[in-house]
């Protein structure tokens, strides 16, 4: 268990060697939890017909692989699967939704529900459970270290909160943003420009 509030970084890196390998991702030292590091394929892989997966890992994290349908060079809320220590969590999420309480993504994973949201594209993504909430905000450039995430936990959190947040950094979750809603098919966009009663400011 973890006090009331602290904070952390995630570093976005990209491995070297030869092209065919090469791994992007996050890395960072996440409190009393240790190393973390979120790598996926750097280049598209006509092998994995469509689909890109994301892998969590560190010495104090389960084992956390997200896949799902290639999005922007990474794995999509389209066809996601999400296991953690080889369990998988149930991922429900409403992609016509136009408000953004309806566009949260549900996650239950062992006994736990959580509520994972994104307001709009700039805005910190948060993971919340009864008693936990981790917050990562977006990337910033911070010479010399690079694109750095801050991010702060709350509450109760524990590796399982951290490992399912902060793998979905890797994850392309602009569907559920209004603009990436609404950009998804041009029925939603055609109500998202005519329903001014439902714009975000």
């Amino acid at each position: 268990m973890v006090g009331d509030s602290w904070e952390f970084e995630l570093v976005e890196y990209r491995s070297s060697g030869k092209r065919r390998d090469e791994k992007s991702g996050v890395t960072g030292d996440v409190g009393v939890f240790g190393p973390v590091a979120v790598e996926r394929s750097a280049l598209y892989n006509p092998l994995n017909k469509g689909m890109e997966t994301a892998w969590l890992s560190g010495p104090a994290f389960p084992k956390t692989v997200f896949r799902g349908k290639r999005r922007s060079g990474q794995p999509s809320l389209h066809k996601a699967e999400l296991t953690l220590a080889g369990k998988p969590a149930e991922l429900r999420f409403n992609s016509r939704a136009l408000r953004k309480e309806a566009r949260r993504l549900h996650i239950a994973y062992e006994r736990r529900t959580y509520v994972y949201s994104v307001e709009r594209p700039g805005k910190p993504r948060v993971l919340e459970r009864e008693g936990a909430k981790v917050e990562i905000e977006i990337s910033r450039h911070m010479p010399p270290t690079g694109y750095v995430s801050p991010g702060t936990a709350t509450g109760s959190v524990d590796a399982v909160d951290l490992a399912i947040a902060i793998v979905l950094e890797e994850v392309d979750t602009d569907v559920l943003t209004l603009v990436g809603t609404a950009m998804s098919s041009p029925f939603a966009l055609m109500h998202y420009l005519s329903d001014t009663g439902d714009q975000e400011t």
